[in-house]
């Protein structure tokens, strides 16, 4: 039954009252079992075999039976489909928001939480210990809170935790972390949480957000730079809990693509780390980030997923065969070449919160190789002049082509703040010694040195794979989180750039001008391998297919910045990328690591697979449940109270 059917039906008096069952009987967990129902585990379509939370599903039975014994506001789980949906499209309005006649009363939540199990958790902000209007207010805690909040552990545990604060409102930090005389409110963060730990109670909080129109967002680790794991008035489903790894074997089949080889099927919110970890015991590399606590099958391969491996073999989008999904309307589904194929298209590299819920993937592995790293810089000093020192990062540029092909992943930087200087920190040899990459990097020492540029700390590092390569080049500590004073913006350069003439040159100059007027600019020359042996015919921005270079450039501000100097720093950024767009025309940006403020963002992010990906997203979401900033169909709806260049999460969720 569609949301506005189902408002429409049942009065707000009868939502009020306590819920029964049979003969007047009130609904506690003692009365009611949680809805859940044990499929078996072989019943999946993709033909591989469902994790134990996946078995634990909600099914039409399980309705029916709480209809049979009638429960009180049943209809409120209920699934939906999408030709109600299409139905109710034109007739869309804002969600349901805390203080709304319609927004559910305290026994209706109850009974919520009742049929998830427990599993609702109501939202507190995660400093609200230091805030002396709060109940939870504590100063030991909140020093305890204070000295961990930057540290991915202490946020990848809250259930309102994220990664960078800046675009949900910055609406409850630690005191000494935000602005003077700073308040805690719940701002953008989601009033209800669902720690879920089974495919039902996904499919319980999709169907009750649907049903009663409310806003639904989904958080794995909330590592994202623009808080899209958040919103005001919002159910939260949180994914962390979907743990997993499972080896599928050498000689592994995949019964809808035919791949034959290493294979893993892991949860949803599986970290890198760990899966490098499994992988590496059992002589295998994964392509997956160069960050420990990113989960892989969230944000990650949804917008696509660059990787350290991407350069041999593509990017974390390319590397899945096959995902398991509960739907907008509730429903659970395999997702492979054979089942689902339009979603299978979408849901890698299409974006994240726009398609549905993934609870587990299917992706290949590799074989494990040595990898080697090397690091130096050089920089403008008395004998090297601002003129001389571009040069010599224009030498490291047009090597760029050469290292890409040889499968090469280097992540470099540009400080300008005084004196500009090159660092690479490091360049990533995957399969070669260091005296192999001794010997590639030889010929463009000797080009700087021609320069007058002398390299004194080129260091060359041997691992005997990714994982121990990740472990001794990013420590744990360099991962910070809680932050909400940047903000960045992208662009993939294309391949056509490095024409050795005009264009080369064209995007040098520009590059220079970005840094020198930003301070610092980071940049990883990087290609999205073809790789025939994985089905590279998804929704990653086809920009990714033509790039040697994905740059970023940022803007910072003070911790006492207001919402309208923020807004000043933001309209800084777009315009000094605006040199890059200039000498890129038609390429994009990494949708992961973009400005939320780019300008046609739908070509940047996803490029000529737009209209078709905005298509899907009406068939399979068109009541508008999942909704993310700069995601496929957000141009739809807006979240009111906003100021020009500063969007952030805090405020109602409405129609255009």
């Amino acid at each position: 039954m569609a949301c506005l059917a189902l408002l429409a039906a049942l009065s707000l008096s009868n939502l009020a009252l306590a819920q029964t069952i049979d003969d007047g009987v009130a609904v506690t967990p003692e009365t009611v079992a949680p809805a859940v129902d044990t499929v078996d585990p072989d019943a999946a379509s993709s033909g591989v075999d469902y994790f134990p939370f996946e078995s634990s599903q909600l099914t039409p039975d399980v309705i029916s039976n709480l209809t049979d014994y009638n429960l009180t506001s049943v209809e409120l789980f209920d699934f939906s489909d999408t030709d109600a949906g299409a139905e109710k499209r034109a007739a869309r309005v804002c969600k349901t928001y805390p203080g709304d006649k319609a927004w559910p009363s305290t026994p209706i939540w109850d009974l919520f939480n009742i049929l998830l199990g427990g599993a609702l958790i109501k939202g507190v902000p995660a400093a609200a210990p230091c805030y002396t209007d709060w109940p939870e207010y504590n100063a030991a805690t909140c020093a305890s809170i204070t000295a961990q909040w930057e540290t991915p552990r202490f946020q990848l545990s809250k259930p309102l935790g994220i990664q960078y604060y800046a675009f949900e409102g910055v609406s409850c930090l630690p005191p000494t972390l935000t602005r003077t005389g700073a308040t805690c409110t719940l701002g953008g963060m989601p009033s209800y949480v669902v720690n879920v730990t089974n495919v039902a109670q996904i499919q319980l909080a999709v169907n009750f957000a649907r049903n009663l129109n409310l806003r639904l967002i989904v958080k794995n680790k909330g590592h994202d730079f623009k808080a899209k794991s958040t919103g005001a008035g919002a159910l939260s489903i949180w994914t962390s809990a979907l743990q997993g790894i499972q080896y599928l074997g050498s000689t592994y089949t995949h019964p809808a693509s035919g791949y034959k080889g290493p294979a893993f099927k892991i949860g949803a919110g599986v970290q890198a780390l760990p899966l490098y970890q499994a992988a590496s015991d059992l002589g295998l590399h994964i392509v997956a980030g160069n960050t420990r606590t990113v989960g892989i099958g969230g944000g990650y391969i949804a917008g696509g997923g660059h990787s350290p491996l991407s350069s041999q073999y593509g990017l974390g989008a390319d590397q899945v065969l096959s995902m398991e999904v509960v739907l907008p309307s509730g429903r659970f589904i395999s997702v492979d070449e054979n089942n689902y194929p339009d979603l299978f298209f979408a849901l890698r590299g299409g974006g994240g919160s726009t398609w549905g819920i993934v609870t587990s993937l299917v992706i290949r592995a590799y074989a494990k190789k040595p990898v080697s790293t090397l690091s130096y810089s050089f920089g403008i000093n008395s004998d090297v002049s601002a003129d001389t020192f571009w040069e010599g990062v224009y030498a490291v540029f047009a090597k760029f082509p050469e290292y890409a092909d040889k499968g090469m992943y280097s992540y470099w930087s540009l400080s300008c703040f005084s004196d500009c200087a090159f660092a690479m920190a490091p360049q990533w040899a995957n399969d070669m010694t260091s005296a192999q990459l001794k010997t590639l990097s030889a010929p463009l020492f000797a080009e700087l040195a021609s320069l007058g540029i002398t390299v004194t700390d080129a260091t060359y590092t041997g691992f005997d794979g990714v994982l121990s390569a990740i472990e001794g080049t990013w420590s744990a500590e360099s991962e910070q989180t809680g932050v909400w004073n940047f903000n960045t913006g992208s662009r993939l350069f294309p391949r056509s750039n490095w024409d050795g003439g005009a264009k080369f040159s064209a995007q040098n100059s520009a590059i220079r001008t970005s840094a020198e007027a930003a301070g610092l600019m980071l940049g990883y020359n990087i290609k999205a391998a073809n790789n025939p042996s994985v089905n590279q015919t998804n929704a990653v921005n086809p920009a990714w297919r033509q790039t040697l270079v994905h740059a970023l450039l940022g803007v910072t501000w003070s911790q006492e910045a207001t919402a309208a100097d923020i807004a000043a720093a933001n309209k800084k950024l777009v315009d000094m990328m605006q040199p890059w767009r200039d000498v890129s025309p038609g390429a994009g940006a990494y949708l992961n690591e973009a400005d939320i403020n780019e300008p046609n963002w739908q070509q940047a992010y996803y490029g000529s697979n737009y209209n078709y990906l905005y298509q899907l997203k009406q068939k399979y979401d068109p009541w508008g449940m999942m909704w993310a900033p700069t995601a496929v169909g957000s141009e739809d709806w807006y979240v009111t109270g906003q100021i020009a260049y500063y969007p952030t999460q805090n405020g109602k969720l409405c129609p255009q």
